[in-house]
């Protein structure tokens, strides 16, 4: 097995007793609710993360946004206006540059009942613990051992943290896509399973909303010079769940339906909520032409009118042959640590599928070891805080031998 070196191991060292400082900064910024619609719990955690990084970075800068267009229960469209998104760079000359991605916001909204983090063994509880406030909180201790080493000017960095990745990325990924091609590298901190597996090959996904319009009538009165509506919408629904082809990893899940109301009147509006998952571009295209194909037969024979919204915000990554030497660069770091490193293929998706869009080649679950992420039982491993932040201090330190 390869040795550390001398610069490799006070390196790491000087990580070793930071667990404490990790924990309570984590549990600082989890109990500050950060849903992606809650811009005023996002803008407060995001001075804390100026707090964290600033000291770490020459610059920092905030990007404002485009508005997200968000279909409401009426049908219409509102535009939402969603938090800055955070920038810290340091270093652009160093001949190495790393782009450090994470994000803001969390699946759990403003009315919540979890709300606050609690200790259990050897799991730290609440929400974002591990996706992924305990994630950023890794990448500042990584970054703050390589500030303090040797490695220091021979890499420079963008931490860019986005306030809407858990709906997508609507807005930040334009942004993403754009400083992923400045980079050499990219480093994302989503959590790792619990057992420490990492996410290998990705899916694509995306999100979408038809609105379908009707014309109400009286259900009694005139009820065959009517258009239902939601009729028409759950039709069309059910064309789009027979896509889905688990040999070939193609799904489409239809989450929610809105629309009519009293039962003795036609419903002149349905709306159906939709996502969609792949494993290739090939897949991704057939789906797409079979969602306006679907929409205008069901548009035909029910005489109703559909507006599609949304789109494929998350490519498909596939391991390349540059994204398996990446991998195989972390498992070598994970044997000088004694961390046994394992990738596996999954289906969902992260900032980690935008930069590889873009062609970046990236490891996206470098964050904590967790489990039970999007849900009240979400949990971060209290063990993994100084180990994950080793892994990727030491990971940044072989890129800077490799780029040498």
């Amino acid at each position: 097995m390869l040795e550390l070196n001398e610069q490799e191991k006070q390196l790491l060292s000087s990580i070793e007793p930071r667990h404490s400082s990790m924990v309570e900064t984590t549990r600082r910024l989890a109990d500050i609710n950060s849903g992606s619609f809650n811009p005023a719990g996002i803008n407060a955690v995001n001075q804390e993360f100026v707090s964290i990084f600033s000291p770490l970075s020459d610059t920092h800068k905030t990007l404002t946004l485009e508005t997200i267009p968000l279909v409401q229960e009426d049908g219409q469209v509102k535009n939402f206006e969603t938090s800055q998104m955070q920038l810290f760079s340091a270093r652009p000359e160093a001949p190495l540059q790393i782009l450090c991605t994470g994000h803001s916001d969390t699946v759990f909204p403003i009315d919540s009942e979890f709300q606050k983090t609690w200790i259990e063994g050897n799991h730290l509880r609440g929400p974002g613990v591990a996706d992924m406030k305990g994630g950023l909180v890794i990448l500042s201790e990584a970054l703050r051992a390589i500030h303090h080493s040797p490695f220091k000017d021979q890499v420079g960095f963008t931490v860019a943290i986005s306030p809407d990745e858990e709906i997508g990325s609507p807005s930040s990924a334009a942004e993403l896509t754009k400083l992923a091609k400045k980079a050499d590298y990219g480093l994302v901190y989503e959590p790792a399973l619990s057992d420490g597996t990492l996410a290998g090959a990705r899916k694509g996904s995306g999100n979408f909303t038809v609105v379908c319009h009707g014309k109400s009538v009286h259900a009694g009165r005139d009820f065959f010079s009517g258009r239902n509506a939601l009729t028409a919408i759950a039709r069309l629904a059910i064309m789009l769940e027979e896509l889905s082809d688990e040999a070939q990893g193609i799904s489409v899940n239809i989450g929610k339906f809105s629309g009519g109301g009293a039962v003795n009147v036609v419903p002149d509006l349905g709306i159906c909520r939709f996502n969609v998952r792949v494993q290739d571009p090939q897949q991704q295209t057939y789906v797409e032409e079979k969602i306006h194909a679907y929409i205008e037969q069901v548009e035909q024979k029910s005489g109703c009118k559909f507006k599609l919204h949304g789109n494929f915000n998350r490519p498909p990554k596939p391991v390349n042959e540059r994204q398996q030497s990446m991998f195989d660069l972390l498992k070598m770091c994970g044997q000088q640590l004694d961390i046994d490193i394992a990738f596996k293929a999954t289906g969902g998706c992260c900032e980690g599928n935008n930069l590889a869009a873009a062609g970046l080649v990236n490891i996206d679950t470098l964050g904590v070891r967790g489990g039970a992420i999007h849900s009240e039982d979400e949990f971060a491993c209290l063990d993994s805080f100084v180990e994950r932040a080793q892994l990727s201090a030491l990971l940044i330190a072989k890129l800077c031998s490799k780029q040498a």
